[in-house]
């Protein structure tokens, strides 16, 4: 059994890299049936490899399992409409493998020859991974989704025709301490909406120096009876809390809230483009994507622009397609009635913008998330500034996790009965799940040197089986391309923004890993804003909040190359090459620290935190 399943992982394997190249290089794929006969052509080098390698009387089992991935895959292209052939067969080669690989992890460790210690330590990473797997899996569709889609049904884009009628819109824009001339640019940008009917409520909450909100309340003054001022302090509950206020001061007209952030310049054309959703009574909320300004002359900032870009032009434009979409905070349009319905803001989630969606449609509205920006913020200039963001948006998913999920099960297993389809149950579900899982896939990584030592220290010589070094080959390098193709098709970077969005990803690896830990735990934590005062040079000292990185760095690449040199090799050199990639990916992060440091200038404060009112790019 344990030759067959090796077999399955090395067919599977080699058709799941066929299929990837098809969608690699869709203009040498021959038409509709080349992406199969890619396949099949993958399936077939991996029976002649498992003949070869593994005996060759298995050949008639492999060539079986070479037809059979071949005729499953293509049959799942021709029921998924919406995906493309290569889409659909880079999915389902995928999934063949993961379930095969699964089979064949089970029966290898059911035989491992090992001691217990080292027994133990393997079936507990082993029992983490299975644990996380679901989970990821949902992920790795709603990350891939747009780049295997061939078309889309859900409303997506932004309406070109004004609308019939013009909704009273009452936009709030919470402040609390911030640079006066970066808002009033904001309120002017505001006051540029080619809208009819809109008030502006400008709500400064806690703070404490005049100098900082009053200017702010004489440009309301200025800009005339649209714009009003509201100054409160003493109240709790951060953004969330400061909204929630300032609700008895909203319009009694206002049929629709907006939701913009100090920082942000709207495009002028912001609202008529949205309001036009609200005609159908059960849309609850239209979102716009993040987007962002001056970062040209920053290499940090132009790389965390593109870390951003992917999650709002892959994930966001997925879950939509479900009706899962959420709102993020920022360009936000809301229904007033559908809010208040919901009980307003949370103001014990650090992440009160997501969380409100999820009872917004618990309660049988839709959401709507547009791919077209209309709003353009700022990027933290410091790389501490930009783990603290990461931070909050790690550790609030889990948090609405651990509250709502009663909401996520279905009936038949204690759900709350609600208006939840069970396509929002699953990825509204994930959206916190995923996010907790990555502290516990984390786990494998000290779990996995403690197993290659205690390997190395009893000298426990496990060879590597082929299947296995093919199986996880073949998910690096289609991982790797899969990446590369999301940054360069739907997201539109070059290779070179490309390797610096991932860049910048891998360098948040270890707040996301401390935030998913703490917040599945149970740890407090506070509301942090996002400091937009210009920040100053430290020199080496930027590499003091990444101390822990440094040395998880330093220690895993101790432990791997010491492991690598003097270890008997086998499984423990695979053990040894992992730990060594991760540690490597931990430099990130005083990499970045150092680079964003370097890069404060005063011109660039002059041009990127007191920005002039300008239209959008």
């Amino acid at each position: 059994m344990f030759l067959l399943l090796s077999v399955l992982v090395i067919v599977a394997a080699m058709a799941h890299l066929g299929a990837v190249a098809a969608l690699a290089f869709p203009a040498g794929s021959g038409g509709p049936a080349g992406p199969a006969i890619t396949v099949l052509a993958g399936a077939t080098a991996g029976t002649a490899l498992a003949g070869a390698l593994l005996a060759p009387g298995l050949l008639p089992g492999a060539w079986a399992a070479a037809a059979a991935v071949t005729v499953l895959c293509a049959a799942y292209s021709r029921v998924q409409r919406n995906l493309t052939v290569p889409g659909a067969l880079v999915w389902s080669t995928w999934c063949s493998l993961t379930a095969v690989s699964a089979a064949w992890a089970l029966f290898f460790l059911l035989g491992l020859q090992v001691s217990a210690l080292t027994g133990w330590l393997v079936w507990v990473s082993a029992v983490l991974a299975a644990v996380t797997s679901p989970s990821s899996i949902i992920q790795a569709r709603e990350g891939w989704e747009a780049l295997f889609r061939r078309s889309w049904l859900r409303p997506r884009l932004a309406l070109q025709d004004l609308p019939v009628a013009y909704p009273r819109v009452s936009i709030h824009v919470p402040t609390h301490a911030e640079p006066p001339a970066m808002v009033i640019s904001t309120l002017d940008a505001l006051a540029a909406l080619d809208y009819p009917d809109f008030e502006v409520l400008v709500i400064d909450n806690n703070t404490a120096d005049p100098a900082l909100w009053k200017p702010l309340r004489q440009h309301c003054l200025r800009l005339g009876p649209r714009f009003r001022f509201l100054h409160v302090e003493g109240i709790s509950g951060a953004k969330a809390g400061a909204l929630n206020w300032a609700a008895p001061y909203t319009d009694p007209a206002a049929e629709l809230i907006g939701v913009v952030d100090a920082d942000y310049h709207v495009s002028p054309d912001w609202l008529t483009k949205t309001v036009g959703h609200f005609a159908e009574a059960r849309v609850g909320f239209v979102q716009a994507p993040h987007a962002y300004r001056d970062h040209e002359a920053s290499r940090f900032r132009r790389w965390a622009n593109w870390e951003y870009t992917v999650f709002f032009t892959t994930g966001m434009v997925a879950l939509n397609e479900h009706n899962a979409g959420l709102t993020v905070g920022t360009m936000s349009l809301i229904r007033r009635e559908a809010l208040e319905e919901a009980g307003g803001w949370a103001q014990w989630c650090l992440t009160e913008d997501s969380e409100l969606a999820i009872r917004i449609h618990a309660l049988g509205y839709d959401g709507i998330y547009l791919r077209e920006p209309l709003g353009w913020g700022l990027i933290p200039e410091t790389f501490a500034a930009y783990r603290k963001q990461r931070f909050r948006w790690t550790y609030g998913p889990v948090q609405e996790m651990r509250r709502h999920w009663k909401l996520f099960l279905p009936a038949a297993l204690g759900g709350e009965r609600t208006a939840l389809t069970w396509r929002q149950r699953i990825h509204h579900g994930n959206h916190g799940l995923d996010v907790a899982c990555i502290g516990l896939r984390a786990l494998t990584l000290p779990l996995g040197a403690l197993t290659a030592l205690s390997m190395a220290i009893q000298h426990e010589n496990v060879p590597m089986p082929f299947a296995l070094y093919l199986g996880s080959t073949a998910v690096l390098i289609s991982s790797t391309v899969l990446r590369v193709l999301i940054y360069t098709r739907p997201v539109g970077a070059t290779l070179t923004q490309a390797l610096g969005g991932t860049l910048a990803f891998a360098a948040l690896n270890h707040i996301i890993t401390l935030a998913s830990l703490k917040a599945l735990f149970g740890r407090p934590a506070t509301w942090e804003r996002t400091n937009k005062f210009p920040a100053t040079r430290r020199h080496l000292g930027a590499l003091h909040d990444t101390g822990t990185e440094s040395l998880i760095a330093t220690t895993g690449l101790a432990i791997s190359a010491s492991l690598i040199l003097l270890g008997p090799g086998g499984l423990i050199t695979m053990f040894a090459l992992a730990l060594g990639a991760q540690s490597l990916l931990y430099l990130a992060s005083p990499a970045l620290a150092l680079i964003a440091d370097h890069e404060l200038t005063h011109t660039q404060h002059r041009e990127s935190r007191n920005p002039l009112p300008a239209a959008a790019p």
